[in-house]
């Protein structure tokens, strides 16, 4: 059986933890022996305070116009390297990058991409193959770097149990609507507050899952229809939350793919989110759930496939034109009304729909067929 090394860091996402586990389906997993941390641990540590050492680096990241290399330790005996938006540093084995999207190459800054694309496509003509956690994100790629690319190129959405045997709603005529996210302001969890209390039915619920000030929170008191809690481990979503829920409410304004809205999926849950980047690969409009417009970005084309690009623009410079203060957008806030009172009706053929579209495109089966066909020789 061939020897795939995953270079997996302390810090590493649940997905790419998830790959390296369900890789054993048809390879024999290789590693450096680091130890896991949750998104919850993660998002601590990048809150605590910085080194010196991590001060100046990250300055010079800032500064620098840098290609993500990594190093692979005791990958000696492996036939192939698995790698997250990295270049292996110092070994000539074979080796695949997966992308969320293109900018990963360079630490997500969009001055040094630009800077360094004629070195990244150098590089990229030495991988084995580019692997994307969406046909988006594939299609971006192939935007910026060139059809060249087009063969050694495949979409393997990150793995996902199906959840949904797992379900046990409570069937007390209660629609439990939940939203999950770190960055409570860009996924819209504002406007989500807003709409929800101005939804009048009183067999409503909806859990908040976020980092919420207490200052909002107080805004929303009266409204007992509404529960906070904060940033759960991701085993305690899966255990105790997503198997109670109906619908998830996942307006963000800066995503990728959404792992949370695909969570929601495999789980068999309606879906309310917007249209941006690789977010109608998960949600169809009015079948599983709801897609809204973006209330401020329009359609691109990526090689020639519309989409909302919400990735090109540099993170810090969106957040400051976009996301600053607790400015409200009303469009967006009235947009996800409207689709919870949909949803108040239609929340369980959206729940059968959601499960056949998972069944169809991200089950276990499907995800162990992509990621062999991406480790082939």
């Amino acid at each position: 059986m061939k020897k795939v090394y995953f270079n997996l860091r302390k810090n590493s996402r649940e997905r790419m933890w998830d790959t390296e586990r369900e890789a054993a389906r048809v390879c024999e997993p290789l590693r450096s022996g680091v130890e896991q941390k949750s998104s919850v641990a993660r998002a601590g540590v990048r809150g605590g305070r910085a080194t010196f050492f991590q001060k100046v680096r990250h300055f010079l990241f800032r500064l620098l116009p840098l290609i993500n290399h990594q190093s692979v330790p005791n990958s000696e005996s492996a036939d192939l390297l698995y790698m997250w938006g990295a270049f292996p540093k110092g070994s000539r084995k074979p080796f695949i990058i997966e992308m969320d999207n293109p900018f990963v190459l360079t630490y997500y800054k969009k001055f040094a991409f630009r800077l360094r694309l004629f070195e990244l496509k150098r590089k990229l003509r030495l991988a084995k193959r580019l692997t994307f956690l969406s046909e988006t994100a594939k299609n971006h790629a192939l935007e910026l770097f060139g059809t060249e690319f087009a063969n050694k190129s495949l979409a393997v959405p990150p793995f996902m149990e199906r959840n949904y045997r797992s379900n046990r709603r409570p069937g007390d005529g209660l629609v439990r609507f939940i939203f999950v996210g770190l960055g409570f302001r860009r996924k819209g969890g504002p406007e989500v507050l807003r709409a929800f209390s101005k939804l009048p039915h009183k067999n409503a619920r909806l859990m908040v899952v976020a980092p919420v000030n207490e200052k909002l929170k107080a805004q929303y008191a009266s409204d007992t229809r509404i529960k906070f809690l904060p940033p759960q481990p991701r085993e305690v979503l899966f255990k105790e939350w997503y198997p109670q829920s109906d619908v998830l409410v996942f307006p963000s304004l800066h995503e990728t793919l959404g792992v949370v809205a695909l969570e929601a999926l495999s789980f068999g849950m309606g879906i309310v989110t917007t249209n941006l980047y690789a977010t109608p690969e998960l949600v169809k409009e009015k079948v599983n759930g709801r897609l809204l417009p973006h209330p401020f970005l329009s359609p691109t084309l990526l090689n020639g496939v519309p989409v909302i690009d919400c990735v090109t623009p540099e993170r810090k410079e969106f957040e400051s034109n976009y996301l600053r203060g607790v400015e409200l957008y009303d469009m967006l806030s009235e947009n996800i009304l409207e689709a919870m009172t949909e949803a108040m009706g239609n929340y369980k053929t959206w729940q059968e729909n959601s499960v056949k579209h998972f069944e169809t495109n991200f089950s276990p089966d499907i995800w162990e067929r992509k990621f062999k066909q991406a480790i082939a020789d």
